[in-house]
């Protein structure tokens, strides 16, 4: 994702019982956007988001920022509805995990839509046995299969996010703390 950055600024907003680790990482937004995207990570936060926004030089003429937080699980996913209603963004949001809950990452692409995968504790997507049985029973052939293991991965979104993430090693993160 984005790496922790020493301009990062500590916000603290709300309380939590329990809190987990999550991470916003905005690769591609469109300058007329930001304002909006601020507003709507807002709103999910229930704190003031300013982002420190920097060019993107994978995609010029967009913008690229990362936001950390700690907040109560379920979080990544609500930020991650949120954003994907403004359309021409490219992001990645990712909570750590939770008792009795996985972390997971929701990759999204305006071309490609959301994604939504399961994460090992070592950064590996992980595919359910429920998911991988479905793809089997379907009994297609060897390229079909192929295919269905990628999409499960998400290797169409890493194909494109991944020129982006480069663009944004070192950038500038904001910290929220405690949201509620």
């Amino acid at each position: 994702m984005v790496a922790m950055s020493p301009t990062a600024r500590e916000l603290s907003s709300g309380s939590s019982s329990f809190a987990v680790p999550g991470k916003l990482a905005v690769l591609a937004c469109p300058p007329a956007l930001c304002p909006h995207l601020e507003f709507g990570a807002s709103g999910v936060l229930s704190s003031p988001v300013s982002l420190t926004w920097t060019a993107q030089p994978g995609m010029p003429g967009f913008l690229f920022a990362g936001l950390e937080w700690r907040a109560s699980p379920g979080t990544a996913g609500r930020v991650a509805a949120a954003l994907r209603r403004l359309g021409h963004v490219t992001f990645e949001t990712v909570e750590g995990p939770s008792p009795g809950c996985d972390a997971e990452r929701y990759s999204y692409t305006p071309d490609l839509g959301l994604h939504r995968a399961a994460i090992a504790a070592n950064g590996d997507v992980v595919v359910g046995e429920a998911a991988l049985r479905a793809l089997l029973e379907r009994g297609e052939a060897r390229e079909t299969l192929a295919r269905g293991l990628h999409r499960l991965l998400g290797t169409a979104w890493d194909d494109v996010l991944e020129p982006l993430r480069r663009g944004a090693h070192g950038a500038p993160i904001t910290w929220l703390r405690r949201t509620g």
